[in-house]
């Protein structure tokens, strides 16, 4: 992991944010998911710095970041916190690359900065459970609530982290699975956790959408691929590709997969 750029910090609304950076150019900036952080996109800093400012945040509560404060965040949270990270690093547009919740993100920060965002990429995103109700909401948070508390992080790493990479994947590739998720702190997980039990990504959904690409892993047994399709199909305009052997953990499981997805991406532009 020696390809990793260091962390770096700044502060926006009031919360000290972690995030690494490197290269030069257009941004092109990563928002991870849930057990993730900036360390995930190690393949990307490597790949595309040569040409752009690659930039990739810890969401509130992960990595290098503090909590939220007081009561769970709500998707246009994060959206406004992702919208005031940029500021502070002085970035006015972007390509933006969301994975899992983090794509579910993309759609909300589009429609409420629009300006901001000069392309998107959705990274198997999820569509959260908002479709689902109030009392199917609760019950979901209560469940990953309870198993967390019951296993502990490490014990939810061993047993979440083999069924999100593809049935194909090595015993090094679960391993580092593992390892990742293993980072996960509890109270920033929930704080994603709630804000996607009440997510509907469909509802999010602007006009006029910026260049995108929605990206699905083949062995992906978290957001399947007729859910990504789903959403795919959603956004005007969107490119679907689908990625072989490759399940829910993107930025490890077979990276130059998803490094060729963004090139076709950024050479469409």
């Amino acid at each position: 992991m020696g390809n990793i750029p260091e962390l770096q910090h700044l502060t926006a609304r009031g919360i000290r944010l972690g995030y690494r950076e490197a290269g030069e150019g257009p941004a092109l900036v990563f928002i991870h998911g849930m057990g993730g952080d900036s360390r995930n996109w190690e393949s990307q800093y490597a790949r595309f710095s040569g040409r752009y400012r690659v930039i990739g945040w810890d969401a509130p509560g992960y990595g290098g970041s503090e909590d939220w404060p007081g009561e769970a965040p709500a998707v246009r949270d994060y959206s406004d916190m992702i919208a005031r990270f940029l500021d502070g690093l002085g970035v006015d547009r972007a390509h933006m690359v969301g994975h899992s919740f983090g794509g579910t993100l993309m759609p909300a920060f589009q429609k409420a900065h629009p300006k901001m965002v000069a392309s998107m990429v959705l990274a198997q995103p999820v569509i959260g459970s908002g479709p689902r109700g109030r009392a199917k909401q609760a019950e979901i948070v209560a469940a990953r609530l309870e198993l967390l508390t019951e296993k502990g992080i490490a014990g939810y790493a061993r047993e979440h982290a083999p069924n999100s990479v593809a049935a194909t994947a090595d015993a090094a590739t679960v391993a580092r699975g593992i390892e990742v998720t293993s980072r996960t702190r509890l109270q920033g997980y929930m704080a994603q956790w709630q804000a996607m039990a009440r997510a509907d990504i469909f509802k999010e959904i602007g006009n006029a959408l910026p260049p995108t690409t929605v990206v699905a892993g083949a062995g992906d047994r978290t957001a399947s691929q007729a859910v990504v399709r789903r959403i795919a199909d959603a956004l005007p305009g969107a490119r679907f590709v689908t990625l072989p052997e490759v399940g829910h953990m993107i930025y490890i499981e077979h990276p130059e997969r998803f490094d060729a997805a963004l090139e076709v991406h950024l050479g469409r532009l």
